[in-house]
């Protein structure tokens, strides 16, 4: 669906005004909470990329190479949300947020998606995913979550696996607070390619959704193998699996309102730099309506 289309010249000012004024406050809220420290008093302050060393700025350019089109989480945040506000009525008290994202603590670092849409927009959250962002809440998590609606509300979900760059820029490892040696992110996604890749291992009752992980990735595990950039290919291919099972748990019976889809891969920079998110899919559904595409169209 295209936001081009010919409109009257005063609707297209006014639009224009209220965009920019809706990001304005996106950005107000976001900034103050960067310059405020965040609600937890974080050690790190978030800040741009261009107050950082070379290594640091070096991490950036890889970072960027890898993801084309990543942005920060504040930017994403407010492009979703404008077309959601201004074209389908979507506001903050008729619509509820899920999101299936890793459960490692870093995806919750100041100026994170999940983060900016449930600290400062929704106010709270259903998590329907575990290791690695899969929704392992399933179809029953889902329709438990989505039975809250507000009566002739909306659903949101945000959706997709992660991956961190170390200092010097390294895809998969990334340097935690506190900490002096580099540990894996996603550490999931990372242990199940390496057990894909080093023999077969049984399924464990007791370790359901990494056994889900392994069963999903490993026929996938040659063609990353075999990639230019493993680590990254394992995102990626990562993230096709996750949107398969989320498109395949999803419905609209709800009731009358719209179900948003903004999935992706939320890319942990190294601290105390901004993390990104590449947007890859982002949908609208209603009952008796055929999806609405809207990733070009706001993320271009």
């Amino acid at each position: 669906m295209a936001f081009a289309q010919s409109k009257p010249v005063g609707e297209r000012r006014r639009g224009s005004v209220g965009m920019g004024l809706f990001a304005a406050g996106v950005a107000l809220v976001v900034l103050g909470n960067f310059r405020s420290g965040g609600k937890h008093g974080e050690k790190h302050a978030v800040m741009p990329e261009a107050f950082f060393g070379l290594k640091r700025m070096q991490a950036a350019h890889i970072a960027k190479e890898a993801f084309p089109g990543a942005m920060t989480g504040a930017a994403v945040m407010s492009k979703a949300l404008w077309p959601l506000w201004w074209k389908y009525a979507m506001k903050r008290g008729n619509t509820i947020y899920a999101q299936s994202l890793c459960a490692d603590e870093i995806n919750s670092d100041k100026g994170h998606l999940g983060r900016l849409f449930t600290e400062y927009y929704y106010n709270r959250v259903f998590p329907l995913g575990g290791i690695g962002g899969a929704p392992y809440g399933g179809k029953t998590g889902f329709a438990a979550f989505s039975h809250h609606v507000p009566d002739g509300g909306n659903v949101f979900v945000l959706f997709g696996p992660h991956i961190g760059f170390s200092p010097k820029g390294e895809p998969g490892k990334f340097l935690r607070s506190g900490q002096k040696k580099l540990s894996t992110s996603c550490g999931a996604l990372c242990a199940a390619y390496k057990q894909c890749t080093s023999g077969s291992m049984p399924a464990d009752p007791k370790d359901m959704e990494q056994t889900w992980l392994r069963e999903k990735l490993g026929p996938k595990c040659e063609e990353i193998r075999k990639s230019s950039n493993a680590m990254v290919e394992l995102a990626l291919q990562a993230y096709k699996v996750i949107e398969e099972e989320i498109l395949s748990i999803v419905n609209t019976g709800f009731g009358t309102g719209n179900l948003v889809l903004l999935g992706g891969i939320q890319i942990n920079m190294p601290h105390p730099m901004r993390g990104r998110f590449l947007p890859l899919h982002f949908t609208v559904r209603a009952k008796n309506m055929a999806p609405i595409n809207l990733l070009e169209s706001v993320f271009g």
